[in-house]
């Protein structure tokens, strides 16, 4: 990872952390920054002038916050969360919206002790088996399970199941790769 990709991460992890703190652990407010950022950046992703606008590093700062205040107020968000990209606005940071996002739900996450678990398959899971993995995993680690479900017909069978960034690899595509690779050595 370069410095300067380190450096918006970083940002991204401070602007979040701040956005969590600003709550003071009042649940219903937490609520109301996951559902106001989650519509910002439901518009920042499905219209592209909108998005064009934030990403331009042609309008300025201030002008930048002017509109975006309008657009929030439009949007009936709270006050707080408008305050908050205020700020966001004023240190022209307003591009990293989608990865503060990211990394203020992973905060939410860490918070409500819970996981994301992704399952690479060639078919779609039976339901029970979901459940199954779930449960298993959850009681292993001591936490809530989020469950994403992916299918890769290239995999030809088996499963590959991701837990943070522990990935178990069980899929017959990468052991016919290893058999080949093992055969060169061999």
């Amino acid at each position: 990872m370069t410095k300067n990709s380190s450096s918006i991460n970083e940002s991204a992890k401070r602007y979040a952390k701040a956005l969590v703190l600003s709550a003071e652990n009042k649940d219903s407010l937490i609520k109301s920054f996951r559902n106001d950022f989650g519509k910002l950046l439901s518009a920042f992703n499905e219209v592209e002038n909108f998005r064009e606008f934030i990403l331009s590093p042609l309008v300025k700062k201030q002008k930048k916050k002017e509109i975006l205040i309008k657009i929030l107020s439009k949007m009936n968000f709270s006050n707080e969360i408008i305050s908050f990209f205020k700020i966001v606005a004023n240190h022209g940071k307003l591009f990293l919206l989608e990865k503060i996002y990211k990394e203020f739900g992973k905060i939410l996450d860490e918070n409500d002790a819970i996981t994301e678990v992704t399952v690479t398959t060639t078919e779609p899971l039976e339901k029970k088996f979901e459940d199954d993995i779930v449960k298993n995993i959850g009681e292993k680690l001591k936490k809530k399970i989020r469950l994403n479900k992916l299918i890769d017909p290239d995999l030809i069978g088996g499963i590959i199941i991701k837990i943070d960034s522990v990935m178990i690899d069980n899929s017959i595509k990468t052991k016919l790769l290893d058999y080949n690779f093992n055969e060169r050595l061999g």
